[in-house]
């Protein structure tokens, strides 16, 4: 006899799936050690603090690009943002407890010790069902939790690392006017089209971005590696990747039967909407005997640098030239267009693929806001649109999401 049905390891982004198991009658736990921190890393350290700060160093790239404003000096208070950004999270965090009322919240740190049982701190309990929900985190430090935890701005700033989320610090940084030194290792970059990466450097450059050689140990750096797996607290034997990634099927089931691995901890596809999806897709799996699988390549990816992000959806051209696909490009650039200079994204461009067939199988986009237009271009991928489809789209005029429709 089991303690609940469903035992989630880790108070991250499978949330989802408990309110979805919760509503469908079964009896589900979450185990977290630390239930301040629930709505994990996207929540308290990534998604949602990195682009609140983001967004408004923004304001200070708009005000200096305005032909209406003129502001010679301005004061910035780090503090004011730190403490926006404290109580948007605490509010937040109190907004999913309230979703999960009749979920089991187990305050704790908790490890898989044998199938179906988590030791809790001494404390055994068993379920039916495990999903490991224990996602990644930094091997260094200080890294970028550090750095939104700083209440005064510093004259400089060095960063060290291969995480692209590296480069969203740096821009954020920079617009706030500190000397921002990045040693970055460009092969991050390989599957931008090769046009997109030159922008985008040179775009960050502009910001006040010094790049430097990433081959040497740097003095008061903040480090960002890309992050590894929180696979510490598995105790039994599941099959694990090169790197520590719990190894799962189409069902994101792992090795061991009844036992699953979402998020970023199966390393499929290390965003938070990834996360959502395949926690939902397991919760179904659960309660009604069949889930659904997302491939990787139909996740948007964003890099949320400013005042250009960047945006892909479905093959990259790096990704199709390495398969060896046949495929066709259409480019735009957004300086022929109105929006390009009303929304400052002159340097904006896109790069749309089809296959042999005229398909539409993937887009990259640099360009402000690129994660809202590569919305409208993932339900277009989704919706298996060819060329001809897409020509015909009428969208909002003038608006940035019709840019890479109007040269079709």
């Amino acid at each position: 006899m089991f303690d609940y049905d469903v035992l989630i390891l880790g108070g991250g982004l499978a949330y989802a799936g408990a309110e979805f198991i919760r509503n469908s009658g079964l009896k589900v736990a979450i185990v977290e050690r630390d239930m301040a921190h629930l709505g994990g890393v996207c929540l308290h350290e990534g998604c949602i603090p990195t682009k609140l700060y983001l967004f408004e160093a923004r304001k200070l790239y708009d005000l200096r690009c305005s032909p209406l404003l003129s502001a010679e000096t301005l004061k910035l208070n780090l503090k004011n943002l730190k403490d926006k950004k404290q109580k948007l999270t605490k509010f937040l965090r109190n907004q999913i407890e309230n979703m999960l009322k009749g979920v089991d919240l187990i305050q704790g740190y908790g490890e898989l010790v044998e199938p179906h049982v988590v030791d809790v701190e001494g404390k055994r309990i068993s379920a039916k069902n495990l999903i490991l929900n224990t996602g990644k985190n930094y091997p260094e430090s200080p890294n970028g939790n550090h750095l939104l935890e700083l209440e005064e701005l510093p004259q400089s700033l060095k960063l060290l690392g291969d995480d692209l989320l590296l480069l969203e610090f740096a821009c954020m940084f920079a617009l706030m006017g500190v000397k921002v030194e990045v040693f970055f290792e460009e092969a991050s970059l390989e599957l931008f089209h090769p046009s997109i990466k030159n922008r985008l450097i040179k775009s960050l450059k502009e910001t006040g971005v010094v790049f430097s050689p990433a081959d040497a140990p740097v003095e008061g750096a903040y480090y960002l590696r890309r992050r590894v797996p929180n696979s510490a607290c598995i105790k039994v034997d599941v099959a694990k990747d090169e790197l520590g990634h719990v190894v799962v099927d189409r069902n994101y089931e792992t090795s061991l039967k009844n036992h699953y691995a979402v998020g970023d901890l199966n390393g499929i596809y290390e965003t938070a909407h990834a996360s959502r999806l395949q926690a939902l897709s397991v919760a179904k799996r659960i309660v009604r005997g069949e889930g659904f699988y997302t491939p990787a390549y139909k996740v948007p990816y964003v890099l949320y640098t400013q005042p250009l992000s960047y945006a892909r959806i479905g093959l990259s051209r790096k990704e199709l030239e390495k398969r060896g696909m046949e495929f066709t490009e259409k480019g735009v650039s957004f300086r022929a267009f109105a929006v390009g200079s009303i929304y400052h994204t002159e340097e904006g461009m896109a790069f749309l693929y089809f296959d042999r067939k005229g398909f539409f199988i993937g887009a990259e986009v640099l360009s402000r806001d690129a994660g809202e237009i590569a919305s409208a271009l993932t339900v277009s991928l989704f919706s298996e649109l060819n060329l001809d489809m897409l020509s015909k789209v009428c969208l909002p005029h003038p608006t940035l999401a019709e840019v890479p429709f109007m040269r079709l």
